[in-house]
């Protein structure tokens, strides 16, 4: 890693003990019933910033690190929307190679098509996002990588698909993100950032985003989002995981997601 990405790093660290100092933060650990209840191994993170407050479900969670996966395309998006290689218009694709594709296994019909920008964060598309590599330098692909807001850590220096693997990053440093991204803070066109943002939209209250990878010998399910109250907006992160050795409980993904809501109820989000 070169000087300049040691010390943005750095940077960044700095900024994320400034706002452990600052802010007021709790560790809710009643919250841990509502993960015990249904099951399932994780915790939360949330900022709500009406309160300028961090609440936590296992505050050892919200700076523990792991691969972000497709959380990492929201970047991608602005960077290629930066270098036009990507474009906002629905009506613009790039041209599917006729390779078909799987992801952990699990095949990816979605993926077997010309695709648009829209369609390819919807569907977490890799090879869509692969083409940075194809088009930026090597050494511009590289320190966009390492110079992002995102990852606290690199592990894994084989670039092809390297944010499934060892491209690591935690809950706060997400919140921290996708709070630059809500406000087009980040240092790219306004317009792109609130277009990225907006791909992430379920309703005018709701932003949601969620993506899975394995790491560790466990399966792991990360959702970031945002819910609009009357006044600021509250950010959260949900990590949750179980062994690749276990079959995955029925209907994982409507309990992962009524957790959410029965959390909110509890802190009474309104």
């Amino acid at each position: 890693m070169s000087t300049y990405a040691k010390i943005y790093k750095m940077r960044i660290y700095l900024i994320i003990a400034f706002f452990l100092c600052s802010v007021q933060s709790f560790a809710q650990s009643y919250l841990d019933f509502y993960f015990k209840s249904k099951e399932i191994d994780g915790a939360i993170v949330l900022y709500n910033e009406n309160n300028d407050e961090w609440i936590f479900s296992n505050p050892t969670d919200a700076l523990s690190n792991t691969p972000i996966a497709g959380h990492f395309q929201l970047w991608m998006a602005l960077v290629g929307l930066k270098h036009q290689i990507f474009e906002v218009n629905e009506n613009k694709s790039l041209p599917w190679d006729g390779v078909k594709r799987h992801y952990f296994e699990q095949r990816k019909p979605e993926w077997n098509q010309d695709t648009n920008l829209v369609q390819a964060i919807k569907f977490q598309n890799d090879w869509y996002f692969d083409q940075l590599k194809e088009e930026l330098p090597i050494k511009e692909y590289r320190y966009f990588i390492q110079t992002n807001p995102l990852f606290t850590e690199i592990e894994n220096n084989v670039w092809e698909n390297f944010w499934n693997y060892g491209a690591l990053s935690n809950p706060k440093t997400m919140i921290l993100f996708l709070k630059d991204l809500v406000q087009s803070k980040l240092d790219f066109n306004e317009h792109h950032q609130k277009f990225v943002f907006n791909q992430m939209l379920i309703d005018s209250k709701l932003a949601l985003r969620t993506v899975s990878t394995s790491y560790l010998g466990k399966k792991i399910d990360w959702t970031l989002g945002v819910y609009f109250t009357k006044e600021k907006p509250i950010y959260f992160s949900l990590r949750t995981q179980h062994s690749l050795d276990i079959p995955k409980k029925e209907d994982y993904e409507g309990q992962r997601n009524l957790l959410i809501s029965e959390i909110f109820d509890a802190l009474n989000f309104e």
